[in-house]
């Protein structure tokens, strides 16, 4: 009788948590539409912009699973991943617009 419960348990365990895994092209999509409405981007902004994020969150999912055993060079690899991707973003958009965007996320806090 326990093993017809706990079979199914762990099947729905397993399926849950290969969802759970986070999604690089959902997370940049997200972050890409907030970045795209603030700033007004035209099209081949937007998808500069989406590709930049992209690499972001597939280059921190590589680090989270390559690290998870090292915390604090977890944190020392995402934090560069974070400011290279803050410099992608500056060389594309340019001082202001990173400005703009900077005081939306500000004012827009959730």
């Amino acid at each position: 009788m326990k093993k017809r419960i706990v079979l199914p348990c762990i099947a729905l365990f397993l399926s849950m948590a290969i969802y759970a895994q986070p999604n690089p092209e959902k997370k940049a999509q997200k972050i890409t539409d907030k970045i795209t409405e603030a700033l007004s981007l035209n099209k081949a902004d937007s998808k500069a912009v989406y590709n930049i994020q992209l690499e972001r969150f597939k280059d921190a999912q590589d680090i989270q699973r390559k690290y998870a055993n090292d915390p604090e060079m977890k944190k020392e690899k995402l934090k560069a991943n974070g400011n290279e991707t803050y410099n992608k973003m500056k060389n594309y958009l340019g001082k202001e617009r990173m400005k703009q965007w900077a005081d939306y996320r500000k004012n827009n806090k959730k």
